[in-house]
């Protein structure tokens, strides 16, 4: 009887695209796997089933992807984003009337 081989965290492309550590099939799987759980305690499960299965280094790549967007919230909200961004849109619009 022939085992069906796993395809969480295949490489896909058959070693055409090289990967960095932060961005390889296994952390994108693991932080998908985790991000469908149904419930916090089925996350909990995922986590530490993903940690077992990828290590430490791996997983924690994996758990960055996960907390990305709050992240990213968090940053849109602070002073420092709005007065870039602020000055970003006042040099947009120097540029159109020098054109």
């Amino acid at each position: 009887m022939k085992t069906k081989p796993k395809a969480f965290g295949r490489d896909w492309t058959q070693g055409a695209v090289s990967f960095p550590k932060h961005l390889t099939p296994e952390v994108i799987h693991s932080a998908l796997f985790i991000h469908n759980a149904d419930s916090k305690e089925e996350t909990a499960r995922r986590v530490e089933h993903c940690a077992k299965l990828i290590g430490d280094e791996l997983m924690s790549y994996a758990m960055s992807l996960l907390v990305l967007p709050t992240l990213m919230d968090n940053m849109r909200q602070s002073n420092e984003y709005k007065e870039w961004q602020e000055t970003q849109l006042n040099m947009r619009q120097k540029m159109r009337t020098l054109h």
